[in-house]
C-alpha cells in the first residue's frame, strides 16, 4: 500500500492537505481536454480513425487513472495512472513521425525515443548516484523528449508549413512547461505549500488536447497551408 495523502511537501504548513484534494480535482482539465478533442473531431470532419480513437480512448484513460491514483494513492491506482500517459505519449509521438516520415518512423521513432529517454535518466542517475536531487530524477528525459519535440516541430515547419509549425511549437511550450512543474514540486514547497503538481495536470492536458488537433490538421492537407 502506497501512503495515502499527500507526499509532495513536509513542511508543516496548514494548507499542506490541500496537496492531493488538488492534484485530484485538477483531473478534471484531463477529462475536459478530452471530450474538447472529441468535439474537435467531430466537427473536422475527418472521421474518428483507429489511430484518433486510440488517442482519445487513452487520454479519458489518463485523466481517470490520475483521479483514481491521487485519490487512493495504491499501486494499482499508480499503474492506471503513469501508463496510458506513457502509451499517449509514445502513440502521439509516432503518429506525428508517421505523418512527417512515414509508417516505418513512425514505428521506431518512438521507440528509439524511449530507449534515449531511459537510458538518459539511467546515465545521470549513475554518474550523480544517491546524490541527485529526487525531484529531478526525471529531468534527463524530459529533455531527451523536449529535444526530439523540437526536431519534430522543424520537420513539420518543412513539411507542412509555419502554421502547423507554429502549433506544435505551442505543444512543446507547454509540454516543457508540465516537466518543469512537475520536476520543481518539492522545490517549491517553501512557495507553494501544495507543491505545483497540479500545473503539470493543466499543462499536460493543454498540451495532449492540442496534439489531437495537430494530428487532425495533419490530416487535412488543404489546411496545411
Amino acid at each position: 500500500m502506497v501512503p495515502h495523502g499527500p507526499i509532495y511537501c513536509e513542511t508543516g504548513h496548514p494548507w499542506l492537505f490541500m496537496a492531493e484534494p488538488v492534484n485530484t480535482l485538477t483531473n478534471a482539465f484531463i477529462i475536459l481536454a478530452a471530450i474538447l478533442a472529441v468535439m474537435h473531431v467531430r466537427r473536422s470532419r475527418v472521421g474518428f480513425s483507429a489511430d484518433l480513437v486510440v488517442l482519445l480512448f487513452l487520454l479519458f484513460a489518463v485523466g481517470i487513472g490520475s483521479f483514481l491514483w491521487h485519490g487512493l494513492r495504491t499501486l494499482w491506482a499508480l499503474q492506471l495512472d503513469w501508463i496510458p500517459g506513457m502509451l499517449f505519449l509514445i502513440v502521439f509521438c509516432g503518429l506525428w513521425m508517421r505523418r512527417l516520415f512515414g509508417r516505418i518512423a513512425g514505428i521506431a521513432g518512438p521507440v528509439a525515443m524511449l530507449a534515449a529517454a531511459v537510458g538518459s535518466v539511467a546515465l545521470a542517475f549513475k554518474l550523480t548516484g544517491a546524490d541527485a536531487p529526487r525531484a529531478l530524477t526525471f529531468a534527463p528525459a524530459f529533455a531527451t523528449i523536449a529535444a526530439v519535440g523540437a526536431g519534430l516541430v522543424f520537420a513539420t515547419d518543412r513539411k507542412f508549413g509555419p502554421r502547423q509549425a507554429s502549433l506544435g511549437a505551442v505543444i512543446l511550450m507547454f509540454g516543457v512547461a508540465a516537466a518543469v512543474f512537475r520536476s520543481i514540486d518539492l522545490m517549491m514547497c517553501g512557495l507553494v505549500p501544495f507543491g505545483t503538481h497540479f500545473l503539470w495536470h493543466i499543462c499536460l492536458s493543454t498540451a495532449s488536447y492540442l496534439g489531437i488537433v495537430l494530428l487532425v490538421r495533419l490530416k487535412t492537407p488543404a489546411r496545411a497551408t
